[in-house]
């Protein structure tokens, strides 16, 4: 996958397609389904609430994305960068005011990401970078899924 096809993915998976084209869709989402788009559409009480039984919040999804989004961004600057010392995102209780964090965290770590591709990358950091859009685009699908879901259910 060439820099520019990977820098119009990750677009695509944080902001949702560019209609310009005149379609109704991109590769693999509508309109105004972008990652930032649906953090935002959690309330913090659907966020915080695991989606079934020992299953990770949305919350937790969140900031899973942003320290992997974060590391990939470091990885492709420095291969050698090391993944900060914070707590697992499988295991953070998120409070309001760290999910209205989490939310704009995910939006830097999400540029950084992007940026990050216009570095001239080896094959490995193609890997890396490649890996890093198409485990964003994976848990950006699951949590359109659930949030569909909490919607057709009602308010939570």
């Amino acid at each position: 996958m060439t820099p520019d096809l990977l820098r119009e993915t990750l677009r695509e998976v944080l902001y949702g397609p560019n209609l310009s084209f005149g379609l109704g869709t991109g590769l693999f989402s509508e309109k105004e389904a972008g990652l930032l788009r649906t953090a935002h559409a959690f309330t913090y009480m659907q966020a915080a609430a695991p989606a079934a039984p020992h299953r990770p919040s949305p919350a937790q999804v969140v900031v899973h994305l942003r320290q992997y989004l974060e590391h990939a961004a470091a990885e492709l600057q420095d291969p050698l960068a090391l993944r900060p010392d914070e707590p697992e995102a499988w295991e953070m209780q998120v409070t309001p005011a760290l999910w209205r964090d989490e939310l704009v965290r995910l939006a830097w770590a999400g540029q950084a990401l992007y940026e990050a591709l216009y570095l001239p990358l080896n094959p490995e950091q193609t890997r890396v970078a490649h890996a890093a859009v198409i485990h964003a685009a994976y848990h950006t699908g699951a949590l359109r899924f659930h949030l569909g879901n909490l919607k057709a259910t009602g308010p939570a």
